[in-house]
């Protein structure tokens, strides 16, 4: 499934692979916060919103940059000054307390560098080939973080320093690899203006990116949609080092590392075949699963006692997860204005990511009031809700008669 990609593809691949590997710090951004400066459950939640929304205005003044320009140097420029800031907090260690503030700043740069991350993406993409390149990005992300949350678990405890230099590490020489073997493939004019003749979901727009999003009213629907989603599966992401220390006492950080390594495996196994099922169905039938998928394993969560349900939980989410990442990109990409690519990956990633952002903060409040279940119930109320909003997208799509996946031309 994945042979005969462009080459490009394969060396995004790798870089998304370093990434994962190198991405040490914010899986235990809670328990460091916690644990190591002592944060209460709602100060760590509060911190975390404000870390998450350090991305954006480093993603509003590059995404105009990055249709306009070369999105391959905005992208290397951005997580070069990304990597420096973890340098600088393994570093400067000796002075913990400066850390959450170095993070902060350096947040700003991956936030810039994400519009351009995605449009390359995108840029070397194709309808033909565009699920199965997703699918390999998300793929090698996750064979990466399968190890690097175990390695981070050992050295929480005994080399803390190294979570921070590890990443900066690694961060910089994905960022060389990108430098050497990536090409910028923006649309030229004669692209876009070419594109607005064709009956694609894709074709260019004119206007600025609210007009462009408000064109597409389903699809702004569907973002909403997933923003509230995402809410929902923060305040359990932010909870879980928490729950495990909780359930699991001094063991917990070590066993939410490996647990996170299987949320990987996970993913790493499934994948392949998710896309061989996902394969010209409809893309949102797939996507209201995976909300299912993660309605799942959050309930079980809310009945773990042991290490086993645990685990079995992790998994059933990480389905959902691996369901959910294979196919939201590509439904998003392909109904992307072709013209305003890193700008709708901005806007769509500000209101996706929203709640994503709140999702901390309210879940810390709601951990100073609610029990670890109580929360875990109200979030899978919810998440029902949007999954029945979600089936009635997909039911004006097919009522209005609009393509929820591209036409593909067969050729001879």
């Amino acid at each position: 499934m994945y042979r005969n990609l462009p080459k490009s593809v394969y060396s995004l691949a790798i870089v998304n692979f370093i990434n994962g590997f190198g991405n040490f710090t914010f899986p235990f951004l809670t328990l460091f916060l916690t644990l190591k400066l002592g944060y209460s459950a709602a100060e760590a939640g509060a911190f975390s919103m404000l870390s998450m929304t350090m991305y954006v205005p480093g993603s509003l003044i590059s995404s105009k940059l990055a249709d306009k320009m070369s999105r391959k140097t905005i992208m290397v420029v951005t997580q070069t000054l990304f990597s420096l800031s973890f340098l600088a907090c393994g570093i400067l260690y000796s002075h913990i307390e400066w850390i959450p503030y170095i993070l902060i700043i350096g947040l700003i740069f991956d936030g810039a560098s994400d519009p351009a991350r995605q449009a390359l993406h995108t840029d070397h993409t194709n309808f033909k080939n565009r699920q199965e390149a997703f699918s390999l990005f998300y793929l090698s992300y996750n064979i990466g973080f399968g190890f690097g949350p175990a390695i981070a678990g050992l050295l929480f405890t005994s080399y803390p320093r190294w979570l921070f230099l590890g990443s900066g590490i690694i961060g910089l020489l994905a960022t060389t690899i990108v430098g050497f073997t990536i090409h910028d493939k923006r649309p030229d004019h004669d692209m876009l203006k070419d594109s607005v003749k064709k009956n694609q979901t894709d074709k260019a727009v004119e206007g600025n990116v609210f007009k462009a999003l408000l064109s597409r009213p389903k699809l702004f629907s569907y973002i909403i949609i997933n923003g509230i989603f995402f809410f929902c599966v923060s305040i359990v992401l932010f909870s879980l080092p928490l729950f495990a220390s909780y359930l699991f006492k001094d063991s917990g950080p070590t066993i939410y590392g490996f647990m996170m390594s299987s949320n990987a495996v996970t993913v790493v196994l499934i994948t392949p075949f998710f896309v061989k099922l996902s394969k010209q169905k409809n893309t949102l039938t797939i996507i209201i699963f995976s909300f299912i998928l993660y309605l799942l394993g959050f309930n079980l969560l809310a009945i773990a006692s042991t290490i086993l349900i645990f685990v079995l939980s992790v998994i059933t989410f990480s389905l959902g997860e691996a369901l959910h990442a294979t196919n939201n990109d590509y439904f998003i990409a392909n109904h992307t204005p072709m013209g305003h690519r890193a700008r709708f990956s901005t806007l769509i990633s500000i209101i996706q990511g929203s709640g994503y952002a709140i999702g901390p903060l309210v879940g810390g409040q709601l951990l100073e009031i609610f029990s670890f279940k109580e929360v875990y119930a109200i979030v899978s109320i919810i998440i029902i809700i949007c999954i029945f909003s979600l089936i009635y997208v997909r039911h004006t799509y097919i009522r209005d008669n609009e393509p929820i996946l591209p036409k593909i031309e067969k050729t001879e």
